[in-house]
């Protein structure tokens, strides 16, 4: 065994995976694959000018968690919704990991769109949930959600054309001027509120558009999976599954 082969046994034994090439974040382990995109220069500033902006969002995680592979998925998403017609739209923001990266990537704010947030920005709404819904969406507000609307507003203040609506889905959906919709991404945790949004946009969900779903793959959110698998079978669609945990459909 050579000096260069025991020093990475060494590593590998000291620090275990983390020693190893490759992607290790968010519950996902990429090894052997070209990973280029995270250094990506635009991509990287994207990326930094969101994880800096949410510093105080994550605070009872203490930490900005690392889902660039996430928002990778997403900038590539949007960024090929550019070509088409209609708004981008988010349901579930908090404090705008994802969705800072994205403008910032696109530098959105030269985009002849809008970016339509909406959220409660206090965490999951619990009042129209019961039995384990509700128990879940409890330990998920008591963990990690807290009142991050003030963030929200620092954080998207450059962005003129995006819009942040505060307050309860659909009600606020139902109350605000979408028309076409271009790109889409869900991240709201809970299967009836998900339903209920995409029953109301999916006619302005414009042909080509990608839909992200956040949670879709995820262990504990079966109840998303199963949801999203009968609404886009009813459809005529598939959700592509990605070992990020997120599900993609593109509306046709």
């Amino acid at each position: 065994m050579g000096m260069r082969e025991f020093r990475k046994r060494v590593n590998l034994f000291f620090n275990g995976e983390k020693a190893l090439p490759g992607f290790h974040a968010d519950n996902l382990r990429v090894l052997k694959k070209n990973i280029g995109f995270l250094d990506e220069p635009r991509f990287k500033e994207a990326w930094e000018f969101g994880r800096s902006g949410n510093k105080h969002a994550f605070g009872k995680k203490r930490d900005v968690p690392d889902i660039r592979w996430r928002a990778h998925v997403c900038c590539w998403a949007a960024s090929n919704a550019l070509s088409l017609e209609g708004d981008f739209v988010e349901f579930g923001v908090n404090g705008g990991l994802v969705s800072m990266t994205v403008c910032e990537y696109l530098n959105f704010g030269k985009q002849d769109r809008t970016f339509w947030l909406f959220d409660t920005f206090a965490g999951i709404p619990t009042e129209s949930l019961s039995g384990e819904a509700a128990e879940k969406a409890k330990r998920a507000n008591d963990g990690l959600y807290s009142d991050v609307y003030e963030i929200a507003k620092r954080n998207f203040s450059k962005f003129e054309n995006a819009r942040l609506v505060r307050g309860t889905l659909p009600e606020t959906l139902d109350a605000s001027p979408v028309g076409k919709i271009a790109y889409l991404s869900v991240d709201l945790n809970v299967a009836k509120y998900e339903r209920e949004c995409i029953e109301r946009v999916w006619d302005r969900i414009v042909p080509g558009a990608p839909i992200v779903l956040d949670d879709y793959a995820f262990q504990g959110h079966e109840d998303q999976y199963e949801m999203w698998n009968e609404f886009a079978t009813a459809w005529g669609h598939m959700v592509l599954t990605l070992p990020t945990g997120q599900g993609l459909i593109i509306k046709h």
